[in-house]
């Protein structure tokens, strides 16, 4: 039972993230809840739940959603590393400390992808890069993170999403 309700948790992310949220927004960009989701992982769980996460959840959409290789996967595992370590120095679950952390999570990994980008022979004006995407992708984070965050809560509280401890902080 606990297995089928994390299965259907990453699921619904999933589909949320597949396939019905580009349906609402207008195709450039639209809010990352597999970012979200494995930040507050790492948050909420440590670095080694959070890097896992992030592996999964960043080859899942590489190859599934994304049309370049890499660039998700490579941020997510670099942004799930420094919330692993924040995360253990919170006291509260879904706070203002998580959606603070969210916001400058999400600055980082816009600037991580522009890196990556550049590094795999692409044009990319940075500052371009960055000031575009930048006001739309802290609303939708700002918007998402509390409930994602409330979700992975709930599993963590019936110890769903990992139950071998040494995965924990």
């Amino acid at each position: 039972m606990k297995i089928k309700r994390t299965i259907g948790v990453a699921l619904l992310f999933f589909l949320l993230q597949s396939v019905f949220i580009p349906l609402f927004c207008n195709g450039v960009t639209q809010p990352n809840i597999i970012f979200l989701a494995v930040l507050t992982m790492a948050l909420q769980y440590g670095k080694r739940a959070g890097v896992l996460t992030a592996l999964l959840g960043g080859f899942i959409h590489d190859v599934v959603i994304s049309n370049f290789f890499g660039i998700h996967i490579v941020v997510y595992v670099i942004i799930a590393w420094i919330c692993g370590y924040l995360g253990k120095s919170l006291d509260e679950k879904y706070g203002l400390i998580t959606w603070l952390i969210a916001l400058g999570a999400t600055e980082l990994s816009l600037l991580l992808n522009s890196v990556v980008l550049i590094l795999a022979g692409q044009y990319v004006n940075v500052l371009v890069y960055v000031w575009e995407f930048s006001v739309p992708m802290l609303i939708y984070s700002g918007i998402f993170v509390i409930p994602v965050a409330y979700v992975i809560g709930t599993l963590r509280d019936t110890e769903v999403m990992y139950p071998y401890r040494s995965l924990y902080h």
